[in-house]
């Protein structure tokens, strides 16, 4: 017989299935299919069958049941005990799903893993005996079960490079589940992986606001790590390749000491140059193929113009990376676009092949584990090579040509004159007893004594990883720790356990725990000149675990060249790791060390003040260069020093570019500022990084951080800024045009307050624009004409008045008086600083203008201005608004094709629309529909919109609309 469980219960034989009416009889059943082939006791049955009021003879009613089931052939077996089904696991779904999973979660291969978990999952029909509503108790594991299967199944999808497709299939289920994390992380990294950034970030968005919304809630901190990697594009995350030189240069950085392979060096150099195509290093685990691999990649590297490319063929869990998607990041790396990347294993290979035949390519392939695989990644060009590190010999490669040696120095030479298409093998054995010595005395720093050395290499096996781990050891403690790693050989005798357990001890003690390894950094921080000891303690001042080089020079008063040095110092004892180019990062553990250095070895008030100032300069010269034209910093000054050379010449080169790399950086910074008591230093970082928030829609971080501001500086002072930071924040809530009214008047007042003639014009600018939003346009006039009169008073503040006219003629606009506000926005472009953000909005608007008018060709000219404008500072936020209008204009001018396409790119850009790109895109999308014939669509969302206007009492656009519509039905 077969029961199946998952889903309404059934139960076939032959073919056919067995009718089993009686709904307690039922229940039963599913009960002792549940925990088949165990006995459960009458008493659990009658719990089960009548939770609340069971009859006088429950007992006998089970039993009755039993019997019942017993004649329709379910091998039940009473004991004394009580009764159980007797069935082989494989009759029971449950548990041949459970079989399946877990021969799936045992395979290697990610596609294969996927697939044998899609079939476990076919198995279910529904929610598992969704017929009976056994006790939640009873099926709450075995949804999970289903739950963490599907998982499962999603990662290795993952895994298999299958992101396409699952970025679609996640967009549906999280729909089902918006609140199911991991199935939003993986959504995220599916959409990343396809070159879906903007849709990545809005799914985190989505999941925030509703957790926010719903329970008050913040996103799980692994949602908020992968939100942050994607947001910076963590090399973790990006695939190589799809971004920056054409030429990829992947090769890992080098080791500094590289011992005993000097005639392996040798002869690589020439077979990769000559001789060969590939070279194939095979050996054990910390034997020292990678490292070999690496320090030859870069010997030959200059012999390879086009590029040298790395990947790793096993993650981090020793499973392999599939071919397809390494193929794919290959192919990024080689300068293919991500959506020009086929989705198949023989496409990619195909294009692969076709993308290397004439370049001159080094690839080198770690941790390959079989041949197939590793030739699928083979450059085809006659002049490139390739590099192979394996941990067994790959025969397949090539016909048995194997020639283990130590040192090669008795081995005979591969010929020279060998075809160039030819594989060579080498072993890469254990070192010798003299080049295990001379490696343990470079990494030690001096010779010890011979009955040591003699000792430890031998215990070592001539493994370079456990010869680095003794050596490091001994350069951190001296020869104080050769007792313990020793075994006591030079202590006093004691007995056997009693010296295992020092010498376990000691061994543990470099890997793990706290206080061990405070104990090891305490040493590593000895063998540091006082410069960089002094680095190493102040870099827990910098709030941030990655960080650029420059900020070595205000920590030690130094220039940055100076600075520089003392990095690549810490890099040598592993204290720092070398991210990528100048960027470095301090694990969080050993910032914790050193953050309790730093409080312990003197006053941190002098070196944190000068990394604040440094940091306040950069922002600050960043802000001026980022051309969005916002005014709410121009009052602040920049510091004079310290001057940063090459770190303002990357800004001067692109600050947008520096900002992406840096923005979390500085708001730690102000968060700094604040714990040590300077608020007003905050406020002016705050505001400083506000320009950049805003033109990139980075509305939590700088919403936390004006809050802090704020909150600081009301107690603190100064009490202008306060203000300042206060009319920063306003915009950022996105207040409904009533409430941004009110706010608007209590900050008017706070303004006058501040003797600020600035903060009031400000002030009546949010005013006036509550009063356009609420539909009340003479009022948005009253309010701007005031800000202006405040302007053109002695001293006034004239950075402003492109602001002002700029709400004054939108006020113009909402009461359609074209001719004023065209007049008006055409004074405001002379005083707009040119390619800058605000120019962009007013170019946004003069061309919506013109649409109105008519001007299709002026406006046209106009929109494109205004989206380059907010492309130059990367704001898909605001070109949202412009393309929208582009698509109009495409509509008014009968190109469908084109405005479908501005649409769908819109889209594109965001997972859910802000309102205030939705209200400009929905105009858009109903023009398109009732041009192209549909009508009611059209009208509908149109409808929809009004609607959704209305409810957020933003009259304007609900009267904009409403005219839309009515244009729309008079033209029909």
């Amino acid at each position: 017989m077969e029961f199946r469980l998952l889903g309404p219960l059934e139960v076939w034989t032959d073919g056919a299935e067995v009718r089993i009416g009686r709904r307690q009889e039922r229940l039963v059943l599913a009960a002792l299919l549940l925990k088949a082939n165990e006995v459960i006791a009458p008493t659990e049955l009658v719990d089960l069958l009548w939770p609340h009021d069971p009859p006088t003879d429950a007992a006998g009613a089970v039993q009755v049941y039993v019997s019942r089931l017993r004649k329709t052939g379910v091998p039940i077996e009473g004991t004394r005990d009580g009764y159980r089904a007797v069935v082989e696991p494989e009759a029971v779904d449950l548990y041949r799903f459970r079989r399946m999973v877990a021969e799936a979660r045992r395979t290697i291969d990610p596609v294969e893993r996927s697939d044998k978990l899609r079939t476990a999952l076919v198995l279910w029909r529904g929610e598992p005996l969704a017929d009976l509503f056994v006790g939640t108790h009873a099926l709450a594991g075995v949804e999970e079960e289903r739950r963490a299967a599907e998982q499962d199944r999603i990662d290795a999808d993952l895994a298999a490079g299958r992101h396409h497709a699952l970025a679609d299939e996640l967009a549906a289920r999280v729909e089902a589940e918006p609140l199911r994390e991991q199935l939003v992380i993986a959504w995220m990294t599916a959409l990343y992986r396809a070159g879906r950034k903007a849709d990545a970030l809005a799914a985190y968005s989505g999941l925030a606001d509703r957790l926010a919304g719903e329970f008050g809630l913040d996103p799980a901190p692994a949602v908020r790590r992968l939100y942050l990697a994607v947001r910076r594009d963590d090399p973790a995350l990006r695939l190589p390749g799809t971004g920056g030189d054409a030429v990829p240069r992947e090769l890992p950085a080098d080791i500094s000491v590289l011992a005993g392979r000097d005639d392996l060096l040798e002869e690589a150099q020439g077979v990769l140059k000559g001789t060969a195509r590939v070279y194939c290093l095979w050996g054990a685990a910390g034997v020292g193929k990678s490292a070999a691999a690496t320090r030859i990649g870069h010997l030959v590297s200059a012999a390879f113009p086009d590029g040298q490319l790395f990947a790793r063929l096993q993650d981090v869990h020793g499973a392999p990376v599939p071919p397809q998607t390494l193929l794919g990041r290959m192919l990024r790396s080689l300068g293919v676009a991500p959506r020009a990347i086929p989705k198949s294993l023989d496409d990619r290979a195909a294009l692969f092949r076709e993308q290397t035949a004439d370049r001159r390519l080094l690839v080198v392939l770690d941790d390959a584990l079989h041949s197939p695989d590793a030739e699928l990644l083979l450059p085809t060009g006659p002049a490139s090579a390739a590099i192979i590190t394996s941990r067994r010999p790959l025969p397949d490669l090539t016909p048995p040509a194997t020639m283990p040696c130590t040192s090669l120095e008795s081995a005979t030479p591969p010929p020279t004159d060998g075809p160039a298409t030819g594989v060579v093998h080498r072993q890469v054995l254990p070192l010798d007893a003299d080049a295990s010595r001379g490696l343990l005395t470079r990494l030690v720093g001096h010779p010890l004594r011979d009955h040591a050395t003699r000792t430890l290499v031998t215990g070592c096996a001539g493994l370079p990883l456990a010869l680095r781990i003794v050596g490091a050891r001994l350069a951190l403690s001296g020869e104080d720790a050769l007792p313990t790693l020793l075994a006591g050989h030079d202590d006093p005798p004691v007995s056997a356990p009693r010296r295992r357990a020092q010498h376990g001890l000691q061994l543990d003690s470099l890997v793990a725990g706290d206080l061990a390894v405070r104990s090891s950094l305490d040493r590593t921080l000895a063998l540091l000149d006082p410069e960089g000891q002094a680095l190493f303690e102040r870099l827990s001042l910098v709030g941030v675990t990655e960080f650029p080089s420059w900020v070595a020079a205000p920590l030690l008063d130094c220039d940055e060249p100076t600075g520089l040095a003392a990095f690549e110092r810490l890099v040598e004892l592993g204290l720092v790791d070398l991210v990528s180019g100048q960027y470095y990062k301090l694990h969080d553990l050993v910032r914790s060390y050193s953050a309790a250095r730093l409080a312990a070895t003197g006053n941190p008030a002098e070196p944190r003040d000068r990394y604040l100032t440094a940091v306040h300069r950069l922002t600050a010269l960043a802000d001026s260069q980022l051309n969005h034209g916002m005014t709410l910093a121009s009052h602040l000054e920049v510091p004079a020093h310290p001057v940063l050379g090459v770190a303002e010449q990357q800004i001067a080169d692109d600050p947008t570019l520096w900002f992406g790399r840096t923005w979390q950086l500085i708001g730690a910074a102000a968060f700094t500022a604040l714990e040590s008591g300077n608020a007003e230093l905050a406020g002016k970082l705050g505001i400083r990084l506000n320009g950049y928030h805003v033109t990139q829609e980075l509305l939590e971080p700088r919403i936390e951080l004006l809050e802090a501001v704020r909150d600081a500086l009301k107690t603190a002072g100064p009490f202008e800024l306060y203000v300042r930071t206060e009319i920063a924040l306003l915009p950022a809530y996105h207040r409904s045009p009533r409430e941004l009214l009110t706010e608007g008047t209590r900050l008017l007042g706070l303004a006058v307050q501040a003797e600020s003639r600035y903060l009031q014009v400000r002030a009546l600018v949010e005013m006036s624009h509550g009063a356009r939003w609420a539909g009340e346009p003479e009022l948005a006039l009253t309010h701007s004409t005031r800000a202006l009169a405040l302007i053109d008073q002695p001293g006034g503040p004239e950075s402003m008045r492109s602001v002002v006219l700029r709400t004054l003629a939108s006020a113009y606009t909402d009461l359609h008086d074209y001719a004023a506000a065209q007049e008006w926005f055409e004074q405001i472009l002379q005083l707009s600083v040119p390619g800058s953000m605000m120019e962009g909005l007013d170019l946004a608007i003069l061309g919506e203008i013109k649409m109105e008018l008519g001007e299709l060709g002026d406006s046209e000219q106009l929109l494109r201005r205004a989206a380059a404008n907010f492309r130059s500072v990367s704001s898909y936020y605001h070109l949202a608004w412009p393309t929208a209008l582009l698509a109009r204009l495409a509509v008014r001018r009968r190109r469908a094709d084109e405005a479908a396409q501005l649409v769908a790119e819109v889209n594109s850009w965001f997972e859910t629309l802000p309102w205030s790109v939705e209200i400009h895109l929905r105009a858009a999308e109903a023009d398109l529909a009732i041009a192209t014939g549909n009508q009611e669509a059209g009208r509908e969302i149109l409808l929809a919109t009004i609607k959704k206007a209305e409810a957020r009492g933003d009259s304007q656009f609900a009267t904009a609309y409403q005219q839309i519509l009515d244009a729309h039905d008079q033209a029909d």
